[in-house]
């Protein structure tokens, strides 16, 4: 599985780099997946007073909630779920997981910086406390720069960008072009 961390500050275009991402490599015939990390203490996707609510607040030590096409589990943690907690959660066939706000030193994990502006982008490396492993820059940066000295700059408002960052990321996983990685994927044979 090809792992992609979106990581940047606040309203930096987090959300809509890994829009565009996720169309692209859906258009393409991958398996995609998606990881939202919400940074707001106290939040919960449950609903106080709803049924499965009222499943936790009763004792059950996790819920899972069906619907006719939509599958969650909410289960409460004494502390911040670890990056492979996540990845138990994620479907063995998955091609392609694209990680929102996601922050870890995994090996395996292909890095993107999502900048709101070039003035921003130190702060964002400081306070993300990112350190090797960044291939490129997108986000709301793209707006303001088309090139960067160290890293190649990505507008994913635009198909051709989101076309030649989905392209890199292909070619990062595979140490070669990306339809070289593509082929690998759709035959099964990339983990």
């Amino acid at each position: 599985m090809i792992i992609v961390s979106l990581i940047g500050l606040k309203k930096s275009g987090k959300t809509t780099t890994a829009e565009a991402l996720i169309s692209e490599f859906k258009a393409r015939g991958y398996k995609i997946g998606g990881v939202k990390w919400m940074v707001q203490a106290g939040f919960t996707i449950d609903t106080e007073g709803k049924d499965t609510w009222r499943q936790k607040r009763a004792g059950a030590d996790f819920v899972i909630s069906m619907s006719k096409d939509e599958l969650a589990l909410i289960q409460n943690r004494p502390e911040r779920p670890s990056f492979d907690d996540i990845l138990a959660l994620v479907p063995d066939d998955t091609d392609i997981l694209i990680c929102e706000g996601v922050e870890t030193d995994h090996p395996d994990v292909i890095k993107m910086i999502i900048a709101k502006s070039p003035e921003l982008l130190a702060d964002t490396f400081e306070v993300r406390d990112i350190g090797d492993g960044v291939i490129a820059l997108s986000g709301i940066i793209a707006n303001e720069i088309t090139e960067h000295p160290d890293y190649p700059v990505f507008n994913c408002t635009e198909p051709d960008g989101v076309k030649g960052l989905a392209d890199l990321i292909l070619a990062s996983a595979g140490g070669g072009d990306g339809q070289h990685v593509e082929r690998k994927c759709r035959e099964g044979n990339v983990s």
